[in-house]
């Protein structure tokens, strides 16, 4: 957690300088300017030319520069000042210095309502910002500008201002729920909020990037944006209905869909029915909704219109017993809007939808105004006017999840497609509820969140055949950069590809198989075999068994996140090589050097991107130490940049380097085995987390050389030794591995 440990204070008539752990903090009493220094006084970042705070009158929308700063006092905790602006307006100060990091707080004075920022000179490269940060032509956000910063749009719901600076060991955030302003350019690096009384959490990062991660882990808890532990059955592969079925899914068209991918092989672990499980003819507003709690399209009804089964799911308890028999989780859709009355410009119908809106209006449990009336919005489905939960109510999201229980699922894929972000000025509204969906046991599918991820997988918004193929990359890495690395990139081949697949759309559906294969999370939906091409489906079929068996040591990856902050499930370049500058500008649309790692072993290098047609090579960038293609065994030194690097559409794009430790399951038996490739020096150490959180397994490289003549894996605790395959493609070690049993590699010289 985060706890001051001590830090010094010198005054001198001009400024204020601060000492703690990893950096000194200078503020210039003229204009409240303040910077970050290393302790060998380097400089980490400078100061704004012309001010450190800007701020408004009560209720007004002109930000004035700060001119003057003293000192009040200081304890301790924490330093007070007292700082004016240029129009007179005051405001206090507080400053808490941690070891490696420092919260600053803003109260002004004066009754009403501010825009406020706090700023320091620019600063490049930068990752990060949420979804904010994926619809650009670039990783690196520097040059991004936006007052109005919130889930104003249905494209950008995992909200967080998080910026990372990994050249300088540096990062930014303020946690707000309402309206932020972001500025991060050649004039300014800037955060703030607008329409708010005061700014109460900004904090600022100094240090290692594991440091900047696990101390932004702890300031998100102590601000109250929990993080959960995933679960691993989100890192299997799973099925979305709505890549194949879309918005018009039935009971038997889904059981055909998901025996078709289990007669194939596929090993699907979950699979979600995100819509049309409720009551009602499709075609009219008066349909149910996710928020009909257990209310099954069971019984059929005259007059539909829709032209599907009538019922739609005639038989859930079969349906749930069938998803049992094949070990499938069952996942269905739900959000935390609700049909509003028809007086208030909604369709809730009794029928469809149950008590359930009655009991939320008479007990006070959606959104209201000062006076307690129930506010409206505006969402994608259902149509018309919607309550929305107040997830700031305990009482509200203990009722919620008791009738999300009558679904009687596995758990929930979280879409509430708010139209109305503006309005509500509340990125948190789906936090709340995600968090005890989560500690009830539920897997959770997350889209809308504030700042931490309360759920297994963050899910990217909807992809597409026609849409930007290259969002889907820059979106994930920097949700990676925000310290939400569980990352899922939507439905193999997206949505509403529909059969004869042209060739166009057979090549963008092999693609972007592979390409979901290196990410965290993985689902396909359309059956590969409607490509009526056999060598375009095995390759779809390749990739989804490649991300099957890599499950263990992702999910192990995964875990290490949880536990320390830092990225791990999923690295960018720049956060794992911060000092390699060659890594800042990779990411790209022009270039499309799309790279990461994936856990501490595997460097992703995916040729995708909006010429996944054409492309059939890429420069590939190596960084520091030793890599080997996982394919073709191909050794090379890095750093180093790979021409026209061959990845052909069969190739796992894929490299060993890092710790070169694999834990892969044998997709046949379960068994789970250790892969060792000659790449870490002697002493390096690879910890595996197994699935149930508590046991381990230390692999240590304590050989003298890779001769598989002399080389042995001795059990570290008893000394025995463990028979290895030696695989002379690549060079590795494999050999099974045991619950709680740790291992060394000795000899090979």
């Amino acid at each position: 957690m985060l706890n001051v440990t001590g830090f010094t204070l010198k005054e001198t008539p001009d400024e204020l300088v601060i000492t703690a752990g990893s950096y000194v903090m200078h503020i210039v009493k003229t204009g409240f300017r303040f910077s970050f220094h290393s302790p060998e006084r380097s400089v980490i970042a400078a100061a704004h030319p012309d001010s450190g705070l800007r701020f408004s009158s009560p209720d007004g929308e002109e930000l004035h520069d700060a001119v003057t700063a003293s000192h009040i006092s200081s304890d301790d905790t924490q330093v007070r000042l007292l700082v004016c602006n240029r129009h007179g307006d005051q405001a206090e100060v507080q400053i808490e210095p941690f070891p490696c990091c420092v919260k600053l707080q803003v109260f002004p004075l004066a009754e009403g309502r501010y825009a406020i920022d706090a700023r320091t000179a620019p600063l490049q490269p930068v990752f990060g910002l949420g979804d904010h940060g994926g619809y650009g032509d670039n990783a690196n956000l520097f040059g991004f500008s936006d007052d109005a910063f919130c889930n104003a749009s249905d494209g950008k719901r995992f909200v967080s201002n998080f910026a990372v600076f990994p050249a300088a060991g540096f990062a930014q955030v303020l946690f707000e729920d309402g309206v932020k302003r972001v500025r991060i350019h050649e004039t300014e690096n800037a955060l703030g909020a607008a329409g708010v009384r005061e700014v109460g959490g900004l904090y600022y990062f100094i240090g290692t990037m594991q440091e900047i991660y696990r101390d932004y882990k702890h300031a998100r808890l102590r601000e109250g944006y929990a993080d959960a532990k995933p679960k691993i059955d989100f890192f299997e592969l799973g099925y979305e209905a709505f890549g194949s079925l879309g918005w018009n899914t039935y009971q038997q068209s889904v059981l055909d869909d998901l025996q078709a991918f289990l007669d194939r092989g596929y090993r699907l672990r979950w699979s979600v029915i995100g819509s049309g499980f409720w009551k009602g003819d499709r075609k009219v507003n008066e349909q149910g909704a996710t928020t009909s709690f257990g209310i099954w399209d069971e019984q059929r009804q005259e007059g539909r219109t829709d032209g599907l089964p009538n019922p739609r799911y005639p038989d859930q308890k079969a349906l749930k017993a069938w998803f049992r028999s094949r070990g499938l989780k069952l996942i269905l859709g739900l959000r935390i809007s609700f049909k509003a009355l028809r007086e208030h410009g909604g369709h809730y119908e009794p029928e469809h939808d149950g008590p359930y809106v009655l009991e939320g209006l008479e007990r006070g449990y959606f959104v209201s105004d000062a006076e307690g009336k129930p506010l409206t919005f505006r969402v994608v489905f259902p149509k018309g006017a919607v309550y929305l939960l107040d997830a700031r109510k305990p009482e509200a999201v203990t009722w919620y999840l008791a009738l999300a229980g009558l679904w009687e699922a596995d758990g929930f894929k979280e879409d509430t497609m708010l139209k109305d972000g503006l309005v509500l000025r509340n990125d948190a509204k789906c936090n709340g509820t995600n968090v005890k969906k989560m500690e009830a046991g539920y897997l959770t599918m997350v889209r809308n969140s504030a700042y931490s991820v309360p759920g297994d997988i963050l899910r990217l918004e909807d992809t597409m055949y026609g849409f930007d193929q290259d969002r889907p990359t820059l979106n994930g890495l920097n949700y990676a950069a925000s310290g939400a690395p569980n990352v899922y990139p939507d439905i193999v081949a997206g949505k509403y590809m529909n059969a004869p697949l042209t060739e166009d759309q057979k090549l963008y559906f092999v693609r972007n198989a592979m390409f979901a294969a290196v990410f965290p999370a993985m689902s396909v939906g359309l059956g590969p075999w409607k490509l009526n091409d056999q060598a375009y489906e095995a390759v779809v079929k390749k990739a989804c068994d490649f991300h099957s068996s890599l499950v263990p040591y992702l999910y192990s990856a995964v875990q290490e996140s949880y536990a320390t902050g830092y990225p791990h499930t999923m690295s960018p370049l720049p956060i794992a090589y911060p000092e390699d500058s060659n890594t800042y500008a990779l990411a790209n649309k022009r270039t499309k050097q799309y790279e990461w790692m994936l856990g501490p072993s595997l460097l992703a290098t995916p040729a995708y991107g909006s010429d996944y047609a054409e492309v059939t090579t890429r420069d590939v960038y190596l960084p520091e130490g030793t890599w080997i293609d996982y394919e073709t065994g191909q050794m090379y030194e890095g750093p180093a940049v790979l021409p026209d690097y061959a990845l052909p559409l069969d190739k796992l794009p894929v490299w060993i380097g890092g710790k070169g430790v694999l834990v892969v399951r044998d997709l046949s038996d379960e068994r789970l085995f250790a892969e060792v490739y000659p790449i870490a020096g002697n002493g390096s150490v690879y910890l595996f987390r197994y699935p149930d959180g508590q046991r381990t397994s230390l692999i240590t490289n304590d050989n003298e050389g890779w001769n598989p003549e002399t080389l042995e894996v001795i059990e570290a605790g008893s000394g025995l030794r463990t028979d290895f395959a030696f695989m002379p493609n690549t060079g590795a070690f494999r050999f099974p591995i045991l619950e709680g049993v740790d291992y060394r590699l000795v000899g090979g010289a």
